[in-house]
């Protein structure tokens, strides 16, 4: 059994307009969130700086950090994988671009920012079962979301070893390419046993939406935790952060953090 997490952190510049609280103070509600659910697996998105990674890997100590580093010159730090050592052993990682060159450095199909996605093969230290775990953060833009799906889908289709995709697609699910995914993935949503809210105040179900895109869940989803098909997945649980913090009562982000405990057969 292993628990996963998907969160998508908001971005620490130019992204909070003045609905959150400065970066400074939520990268600490960042680190609680992830403790306090002490999940064996975390996929960020919208971490924008590799040294802003690095302060996380001090305080999440148990994790080891799987990113974009070429070199040690080029390094992108969105998405970024945490992977906790007791549990796996990083056998391998790796990624690619988003766009039409192939897996090579792009502004994707419709121009924007770089997309990629990160991946680690890993390996359960009592099991000795391999699993793919892998992230992005796809680009709002129409076109961009929905190409990023075929070619997330393709890069993966010969893999033989189980499969998790956590990350935030920009899809809902009644979007094109949120439906190319789910032909191959299942949502781990749709087949969990349970649900549950974790708060700290007088929130509700809706408030586990992605503030700004929707306020009817599940429908306003666009952060997923997809399990392969080609295996036998149990998802015993699946929830959603709703944890305020600070003098003025805050969501850390505006997105939920949200994760699942399954296991795969």
């Amino acid at each position: 059994k292993m628990r996963v997490m998907s969160f998508n952190t908001t971005c620490s510049y130019l992204c909070e307009k003045g609905n959150y609280d400065k970066y400074k103070k939520r990268k600490y509600w960042i680190v609680d969130t992830v403790k306090r659910n002490n999940p064996d697996l975390v996929a960020f998105q919208e971490v924008l700086a590799s040294h802003q990674l690095h302060w996380f890997k001090k305080k999440l100590k148990d994790y080891t950090l799987v990113y974009h580093r070429k070199y040690f010159f080029f390094r992108y730090a969105d998405p970024a994988l945490f992977i906790k050592k007791s549990k796996f052993k990083v056998i391998r990682s790796g990624g690619f671009w988003l766009g039409p060159r192939g897996y090579r450095f792009s502004f994707g199909w419709k121009m924007a920012m770089p997309r990629r996605v990160q991946w680690a093969r890993i390996q359960d230290r009592e099991t000795n079962q391999i699993v793919y775990f892998s992230s992005s953060h796809f680009d709002n833009r129409s076109k961009n979301k929905t190409k990023s799906a075929k070619v997330f889908v393709k890069a993966f289709a010969k893999v033989k070893h189980p499969i998790i995709f956590a990350a935030d697609t920009n899809l809902r699910p009644h979007m094109e390419g949120f439906q190319t995914l789910n032909e191959k993935f299942y949502d781990s949503f749709d087949i969990k046993e349970s649900f549950e809210m974790v708060r700290n105040s007088d929130t509700d179900i809706h408030d586990s939406c992605n503030i700004e895109k929707a306020t009817v869940f599940p429908e306003c989803r666009v952060d997923h935790i997809f399990l392969s098909r080609d295996h036998q997945w149990q998802v015993f649980n699946w929830g959603v952060d709703q944890y305020k913090y600070g003098s003025k009562n805050r969501f850390t982000s505006d997105h939920r953090a949200i994760f699942a405990d399954v296991e795969v057969k």
